[in-house]
């Protein structure tokens, strides 16, 4: 085993156990050296120093011829001499490896050593490709005569300084550790839509306001409306980025205007469009025929209800082809719509009207009989809180004969022959394009006046739809 080290890797590693202070078994194993034969190096370098390991037989011939010829004088001194060369050569290691201004030979010299072939390719790329044996060699020696020079140059270390040589070194770098990077949690999108203090489930909302003259009819008709349309701007605000809308404005019988023509994506210029046209319509009837049409009217959209559909279900017909999830719907009292905007068009499939009673109206006050009066006093008081009755009889009278349809309302406007709203339900639902399963959560919220109420017809057919799409429906939300 000892053939396979050269003299100089020898001197090495005995010196690397006397600076570190390496036992001699663990540094035995290390180089997979026997104990016997690493303290015979030992012993060699004690008494003779590193010249006794050169492989040079000239030199050694030499070194005996000398031997016999040395008095014991010379050999005392000679053995001064040796370990002054090797205090010196020590001191010499120690100042390269704390002397930052000599980090090339460091680096060449660590590369070269026998104790430390590894953790240089990273930190040194140039190291990856091995040398060839004579520039190994070169660099040895280049490496020993810098240490012999500086050994010459240097005074010898003080005992103070020999008792701390092993602080002075150079501690070897830690390898980093890598730490994990932690996972990356991807947080859902928002998938819900509040309105008015509620949150409901869902990404796809249409928005749907009835914007008809006669929403503005009416004590408390104006603040209702109002209300419902600060309802919608607040909805609107605290959509998700994530989420789609549509704002569809519908009047009468088959008018609407909608925001796009199609569903549009929750972002803040979007959003912005939806609320300066919602904050834009007045409350008078002049200004909310105009402001109602800003944006695309019926002709210009995808929808096309087919004829019959009236109201309420056009408005309807128009979100649901949208496809959203949720559709809210703000509405108000569509049976007293103004008869002159209508076309006649706009009846179709409604059957047989009576233009005429439409068009002129009929005061059906005259037929009443006495009894039909005190039945229709005695309806009146039996569903109408106390608080909220007339102060006469005659009033009561009046409200409750309206409610029934057999006289004229208090601002004299007159009645007229109902439409088939029960019709216009059938119809709505056969000309559907989507099936019950994907029917759109609907809720209603029903504005009306005071002692007014949709006919019964169209008041069940809405209740009805909005249960059978798992929504809602509510009756006068916003007055106290």
């Amino acid at each position: 085993m000892s053939e396979e080290f050269s003299g100089e890797q020898k001197l090495r590693i005995v010196l690397e156990s006397i600076i570190r202070n390496v036992p001699k078994g663990e540094q035995s194993k290390k180089y997979g050296v026997s104990e016997e034969e690493f303290q015979s190096w030992h012993d060699h370098l004690i008494q003779n120093g590193g010249k006794i390991f050169d492989q040079s037989q000239q030199y050694n011939s030499k070194s005996r011829h000398v031997k016999k010829k040395m008095g014991p004088l010379a050999k005392l001194f000679l053995i001064f001499s040796l370990f002054t060369n090797l205090g010196l050569l020590i001191f010499g290691i120690v100042y390269l490896l704390n002397n930052d201004n000599k980090k090339e030979e460091l680096v060449e010299d660590e590369i070269n050593s026998i104790d430390s072939p590894v953790n240089l390719v990273d930190r040194f790329p140039d190291a990856v490709a091995p040398p060839t044996e004579g520039k190994k060699e070169e660099a040895k020696d280049a490496d020993i005569e810098v240490m012999l020079e500086n050994a010459r140059v240097k005074p010898l270390p003080s005992k103070s300084q020999d008792n701390n040589i092993e602080n002075l070194l150079a501690q070897p770098g830690k390898i980093a550790i890598p730490s994990l990077i932690p996972p990356v949690v991807a947080t859902e999108p928002e998938n819900e839509v509040t309105f008015l203090g509620r949150s409901y489930e869902g990404r796809h909302v249409v928005y749907l306001l009835d914007v008809g003259t006669y929403v503005l009819d009416g004590n408390d008709s104006v603040e209702q409306f109002n209300q419902s349309k600060e309802a919608l701007v607040s909805s609107i605000i605290t959509l998700s980025p994530n989420s789609y809308f549509n704002l569809v404005l519908y009047w009468n019988l088959r008018e609407t205007a909608a925001l796009g023509k199609t569903i549009l994506k929750a972002s803040q210029e979007n959003k912005k469009y939806a609320i300066d046209w919602i904050t834009s319509l007045g409350d008078s009837r002049e200004s909310l025929k105009v402001d109602r049409n800003q944006y695309y009217p019926k002709e210009l959209l995808y929808a096309k209800p087919i004829a019959g559909i009236i109201g309420p279900w056009y408005g309807l017909s128009t979100a649901i082809s949208f496809d959203p999830d949720l559709v809210f719907v703000l509405a108000g009292n569509l049976p007293e719509y103004d008869r002159s905007e209508v076309p006649r068009s706009h009846y179709e499939g409604l059957g047989k009207v009576n233009f005429e009673k439409l068009q002129s109206g009929e005061n059906l006050n005259t037929n009443i009989n006495a009894l039909s009066r005190e039945t229709a006093r005695k309806w009146f008081y039996a569903i109408t809180p106390i608080a909220s009755l007339p102060a006469n009889e005659e009033e009561v009278e009046k409200m409750a004969l309206t409610r029934l349809g057999f006289t004229t309302s208090d601002q004299g406007k007159p009645v007229y022959t109902p439409l088939a709203w029960d019709k216009a339900f059938e119809t709505f639902l056969s000309g559907l394009e989507v099936g019950f399963d994907r029917i759109p959560q609907t809720h209603v919220m029903l504005s009306l006046p005071k002692y007014v109420s949709w006919p019964s017809p169209l008041l069940n057919s809405v209740r009805e739809f909005t249960e059978s799409s798992r929504g809602s429906f509510s009756l006068n939300p916003f007055l106290p």
